[in-house]
């Protein structure tokens, strides 16, 4: 900003106003009148400089030309200031003005992003007002931005006169039609308007203020867009709207096509909304996620100087350590026959394998081969798919899991709750204490349980190592007792919903699917959009990860769910058999 009063080497504050020379202005003899400023003028101008900007637009040939400010002018001239403010449109200071008194806008609305954008980048848009009986000036348009940009601190807005044969019908048939004919930017919209502006040099605080959004936000957006690959997989996906962020999870999978391709699809797809590219991202950063962790397992096992190997070189005979009687991987640590395999089912691990099991003296189980006996290429073949179709299945299975609990975490965090929310939760904690069962009484109190509460609660590393704290790192406010009481249940039933429960293959386990997707139905009555594999277990139908819907188009029928007794069978109402505690029985079960 420029100094508006240089005179005798004195500068006043800084307005937010450009100035123009006093030498250019009076080069051109339509800016010099045969006026006189009035002393007082005079005296104000030498003493605080001119305040009051000069309207000066520019004529052809780039001539600046005063439309209002002659006197200010002359007494600049008189007084030897060097520069003068000035403002290419008529503006008015605010406190000349006064609000309608009958605005048609209940609510003004006068959020801190839209006060920013004023006092960053001032008001754009004209106020109209008109000059009533006594010299008031009354805003008939304009009057959320007559108050915001008070609360902002400017002094002055733009204007237009209203015109003078508009009656008060009209200025109330004004607001109407002013407000309908506004059309907000879309975020696609806005997202380019952001990324031209800080092409043209604009920085990203100013950006931000003027969007009301976060810098990140604003650093996202240009990081994507000026980014070849990232960009053309936001223009990939058609009309989508993309979400700052969404936009952050595509950068960071900038350097992997596969990924970026997947989340591409889904955002392409025509009624694809925010839920459907929320669950792609999810499946590429589990798929990220447990790559990174082999890698990290493979790098263990090699520094210790451990045999890996595919499991296309194994015999046979070949065995998982877990599958062996009457030894434990600890034990059989010391084993010849050692080697470690890629897990396909979980992922994100290899696992130990005896080579040969026989040789080495180990017992297999009962009536069992390695292999299973001898296989044709077609039985291999539809082995192969089958693992494949695990290996998929687990990972949305996680990918959902993910996204479930970062739901549930929000969900317990929030201040304020709609009551028929707070009856809801409410009602599903009745249920689950009244009716003694889900395994509350067992499984409240097991570290897989604790964990879990621990992270929906926020707390952090040295927090959750002591259960009996909790309840001291929690909020004491009572009116959030329903949301701190249904996350412990949440969590005994997170704790229960294994992976077992998507399965419906040799492994299925219904005493964990049934309840499972009862679950998932109370979360779905809380608004919870569930994800394709989700809705399989609620609608007690497989899952086949190679022809899931859209989560949007699965989602919209949702309806409340009425709760049986926790525990019984949908059909008999008799007790459900309780899940066996076998290693086997989540996850370690063979393919």
């Amino acid at each position: 900003m420029t100094n508006i009063k240089t005179q005798a080497g004195v500068q006043a504050a800084p307005a937010p106003w450009p100035t123009l020379t006093v030498a250019e202005l009076a080069a051109h003899s339509g800016n010099v009148r045969d006026i006189e400023a009035p002393a007082d003028l005079l005296a104000d101008v030498k003493d605080n400089g001119v305040v009051e900007p000069l309207y000066v637009v520019r004529t052809h040939g780039d001539v600046p030309q005063v439309i209002d400010g002659f006197q200010r002018l002359a007494a600049a001239v008189a007084a030897g200031l060097e520069t003068v403010p000035v403002t290419p449109r008529p503006v008015i200071r605010i406190d000349a003005l006064t609000p309608h008194p009958k605005n048609a806008r209940e609510d003004l609305d006068l959020n801190a992003p839209f006060v920013d954008s004023l006092r960053t980048e001032g008001c754009r848009i004209p106020v109209k007002i008109q000059r009533l009986d006594g010299g008031v000036l009354q805003v008939n348009d304009g009057n959320r931005r007559y108050h915001a940009a008070t609360d902002a601190g400017l002094t002055h807005l733009p204007y237009e006169w209203e015109d003078d044969d508009r009656d008060a019908a009209g200025q109330f048939l004004d607001m109407i039609t002013t407000a309908q004919h506004r059309k907000s930017l879309s975020p696609s919209e806005m997202n380019q308007a952001m990324f031209s502006a800080a092409e043209a040099g604009a920085q990203v605080g100013r950006i931000a203020k003027a969007a009301g959004v976060r810098q990140n936000d604003v650093k996202t957006l240009v990081k994507v867009r000026s980014d070849e690959k990232l960009s053309a997989a936001v223009s990939g996906a058609g009309s989508y709207e993309w979400t700052f962020e969404h936009l952050a999870a595509l950068s960071e999978f900038a350097n992997d096509a596969e990924a970026l391709a997947a989340i591409t699809e889904a955002a392409a797809e025509g009624d694809a909304d925010e839920g459907d590219v929320d669950w792609a991202i999810a499946i590429e950063r589990t798929k990220r996620d447990k790559r990174n962790k082999a890698e990290a397992h493979r790098a263990e096992l090699e520094t210790a100087g451990q045999k890996i190997r595919d499991a296309e070189e194994l015999s046979e005979r070949a065995m998982p350590v877990w599958r062996l009687r009457g030894i434990t991987t600890e034990e059989h640590a010391e084993c010849k026959g050692l080697v470690w395999v890629f897990d396909e089912r979980r992922g994100d691990r290899y696992e130990p394998y005896c080579s040969a099991p026989g040789l080495y003296g180990h017992a297999v189980p009962e009536g069992a081969s390695a292999s299973g006996g001898t296989m044709t290429t077609a039985d291999k073949e539809a082995e192969r798919a089958a693992r494949a179709a695990v290996k998929k299945g687990n990972i949305d299975w996680d990918a959902a899991e993910a996204l479930r609990r970062k739901w549930i975490t929000d969900l317990i965090k929030r201040r304020n709750l709609p009551k028929n929310t707070t009856n809801t939760l409410i009602g599903h904690v009745n249920n689950a204490l009244l009716n003694g069962s889900w395994g509350i009484s067992d499984d409240l109190n097991k570290e897989g349980t604790t964990e879990i509460l621990a992270g929906f609660l926020g707390l952090n590393a040295e927090q959750a190592k002591d259960r009996s704290s909790f309840a001291g790192h929690v909020a004491k406010d009572p009116r959030r007792a329903p949301q701190l009481q249904f996350a412990a249940i949440a969590a005994v039933r997170e704790k229960c919903a294994n992976r077992s429960a998507w399965r419906t293959d040799s492994q299925h386990a219904p005493w964990t699917r049934k309840p499972t997707g009862r679950w998932f139905q109370v979360l779905a009555s809380l608004g919870y959009p569930l994800t394709p594999i989700e809705q399989s277990v609620v609608d007690e139908e497989p899952y086949d990860p190679s022809k899931k819907k859209p989560r949007a188009a699965i989602t919209s029928g949702s309806e409340p769910e009425t709760e049986q007794e926790p525990g019984t069978d949908e059909e008999t109402g008799e007790p459900e058999a309780e899940e066996a505690d076998d290693p086997a029985s989540d996850d370690e079960a063979a393919a």
